[in-house]
């Protein structure tokens, strides 16, 4: 089963379908921004490729702060509820 993402992106705004193997960063212009928790890239993509851990009743319970840019592959720090 192959799934397909209606995406827009953030230079272009125009929306594009893409199986998910093709939704690879491409590594060669990745920063390692870590420190500040942040929600939007320096490239301008608002979505993130994060490891959590859910609880019995299917909410996040955990997730890791170490994030990575689903777009450019840059590193950055996640943010935390207060």
């Amino acid at each position: 089963m192959n799934l397909l993402l209606r995406l827009s992106t953030p230079t272009s705004g125009k929306m594009t379908s893409k199986d998910i193997n093709e939704l690879k960063p491409d590594y060669s212009k990745a920063m390692d921004i870590r420190g500040e928790p942040t929600t939007v890239c320096v490239c301008g993509s608002y979505i993130w490729n994060l490891k959590v851990a859910f609880d019995v009743d299917g909410t996040i319970g955990m997730y890791f702060r170490d994030m990575e840019c689903a777009d450019c592959g840059t590193q950055a720090t996640a943010p935390i509820e207060e």
